[in-house]
């Protein structure tokens, strides 16, 4: 279609690994890291058997919607080959998801709480409108570019998002890349892209990703620039979560209140 958006990025510009942290560490460390670059990277922060129950029910859906091949075991996540759902049968199952309870429960996982609020400071707000990620194999039109979250969710530029794999996801599968110290330039003007919210930004810094395993968190700024790397396998679907945290008191749309879809 002629004047139809096109990728900000074909392909995101990574030239370093993000830097782990330690949750135990010294607050003030920590959030002298957080300030000076935008983002946390924890490794095994979250117990597995609650990642693995997420990731199960998620697969059952994607099973019962006819997205995964059925001879293959269901937690290996193996797409059917089937054409890539459109926008009304991803919504569709969308919804039934953001209804799991094991998916809603997870935001409220004790490691996470405990964490967020050490760098917080005080009284956590958890925000409702949790957010789930499945990306299909060679779909590079459907892969968030890069972009602010403070974009959509407003409220208080102080809130934080947990990036959450629900499985191992090797550089190959995807996953999520870091501009790191992005968010010194405040909100960025964003414009349309492909993707998710199908808007984005152009920035040019320093982009850094790892090779996540099952248990890992990235928690950042709301105007560190963040995107994914396409989905490079030859048929495995990559799944991933998103919950944003702020301190009780601040500013907060209402929007952030309630599910995803609403």
């Amino acid at each position: 279609m002629i004047g139809a958006p096109a990728p900000l990025f074909e392909q995101l510009p990574i030239d370093g690994s993000l830097m782990e942290s330690d949750a135990h560490a010294d607050v003030a460390s920590l959030n002298a890291r957080l300030e000076a670059d935008g983002y946390l990277f924890f490794r095994g922060l979250v117990e597995k058997a609650r990642l693995l129950e997420v990731r199960s029910d998620i697969l059952a859906l994607c099973l019962e919607a006819g997205w995964l091949d059925e001879s293959a075991p269901l937690m290996a996540g193996i797409y059917s080959g089937r054409p890539f759902p459109d926008a009304n049968d991803y919504r569709q199952l969308y919804r039934q998801l953001i209804d799991l309870p094991s998916f809603n429960e997870l935001s409220a996982a004790p490691a996470l709480l405990t964490t967020l609020a050490r760098l917080l400071g005080g009284e956590l707000l958890v925000h409702r409108r949790n957010i789930a990620r499945i990306s299909f194999p060679e779909q590079p039109t459907e892969t968030t570019q890069p972009h602010q979250d403070f974009y959509y969710i407003r409220g208080t530029p102080e809130t934080y998002t947990t990036w959450i794999p629900l499985g191992d996801c090797p550089r190959e599968l995807g996953g999520l890349a870091i501009a790191v110290g992005s968010h010194h330039g405040g909100p960025l003007e964003h414009e349309p892209t492909t993707g998710p919210g199908r808007r984005g930004v152009r920035f040019p810094g320093r982009w850094l990703t790892t090779d996540y395993r099952l248990g890992d968190v990235v928690i950042f700024h709301s105007h560190t620039v963040h995107g994914a790397h396409h989905n490079r396998t030859a048929g495995t679907v990559r799944l991933s979560v998103d919950f944003r945290y702020q301190r009780f008191g601040l500013p907060i749309d209402p929007g952030s209140l309630l599910p995803h879809v609403d």
